[in-house]
């Protein structure tokens, strides 16, 4: 229409204004109707602005990646402010550690005392050992202590069937048959110890124990020298069995020096058996002197009724051919 104003402003704000069928007042410079038209118009952005936080909360914000429904929660709580029917944070519970791997201290059962002379690794084979395996060895090893021995190879037996690879419960087969004079089938479970486990000491020292039996003296001499190689920190009883392999093969400077050995390494004087191979060196070097102090030494200590009257016997001899010596 010729002589209309344009409206001032945002064009919005003519939008907003302008009533259909009704004729547009004249612009005033001042005055409410400008006024009211701002106002309307802060109002209603205002509102817009309002309504879309919501939809902005609800969608998550559309920053984060795709197909995820929005950006990622933070972890941050605004109290009063987008409310939530789910806890933004929850403390993640404490993760237990991963249990160690079970190794049963079998060697109690056998005849040297190795709770402290125990390999430095564990081979993989002895963590495999299935529980029902272990069971079977515990009462193989109980009925041997009360010297039921036929009770004893079943339970050692079935422990085999039930994990062939038990190298443990070939050396208690071998120990219970040696106890039953079964010799020569001792050895051959001994030997499949070995076999299974060439790092575990019990087998090289069943072994060295049957080649004393059979006088195998290079045997024994082998044994005890593999079986001191598997343990860094020495053991008394490879240094013992190497003595007696060099005792009776006449190295007798070799058999004093293991010998030697083997007693600094028996610090709790828990082997008198050492004492006594001692007192057959010096015997030897024809220091009887020295023979006579070391059979003395085991008489000192707990040791078992048969040793003891070895000891007794062997002492009175010598001090028998000391006497006519003088």
């Amino acid at each position: 229409m010729k002589g209309m104003r344009k409206p001032p402003g945002n064009p919005w704000c003519g939008l907003l204004c302008r009533l259909p069928n009704r004729p547009r007042p004249k612009r005033v410079r001042s005055g409410p109707p400008s006024f009211l038209c701002w106002k309307q118009v802060f109002l209603c952005g205002l509102a817009m602005g309002f309504s879309i936080l919501p939809i902005h909360a609800q969608r998550g914000g559309g920053g984060g990646p795709r197909g995820s429904g929005g950006r990622a929660d933070t972890g941050i709580a605004f109290p009063g402010r987008y409310p939530t029917t789910q806890p933004v944070w929850q403390p993640i519970p404490d993760i237990p550690p991963l249990p160690k791997p079970v190794i049963a201290d079998d060697e109690k059962c056998f005849p040297w005392n190795l709770s402290e002379v125990r390999a430095t690794s564990v081979s993989v084979t002895r963590l495999k050992v299935p529980s029902k395996a272990r069971k079977e060895f515990q009462k193989g090893c109980e009925a041997a202590n009360k010297h039921k021995f036929d009770e004893a190879e079943q339970h050692a037996r079935k422990a085999i069937d039930k994990f062939q690879d038990y190298s443990a419960a070939w050396v208690l087969l071998g120990v219970i048959l040696e106890q039953k004079s079964e010799t020569e089938e001792a050895g051959n479970a001994c030997s499949r110890a070995v076999t299974i486990d060439p790092k575990y000491l019990p087998a090289y020292l069943c072994k060295a124990e049957f080649a004393v039996r059979t006088r195998e003296w290079k045997e024994v001499l082998d044994m005890a020298e593999m079986a001191q190689g598997l343990n860094s920190q020495g053991d008394s009883y490879a240094f013992y069995y190497r003595a007696t392999a060099h005792l009776h093969l006449n190295n007798i400077a070799e058999a004093k020096k293991s010998a030697l050995q083997a007693e600094a390494l028996d610090v709790k004087h828990s082997e008198p058996f050492i004492y006594l191979l001692l007192a057959q060196i010096y015997e030897q070097e024809g220091d009887t002197a020295n023979a006579i102090s070391q059979l003395q030494e085991l008489l000192k200590h707990n040791s078992g009724k048969q040793q003891e009257d070895q000891a007794k016997k062997y002492l009175a001899e010598l001090e028998s051919q000391q006497s006519l010596s003088k």
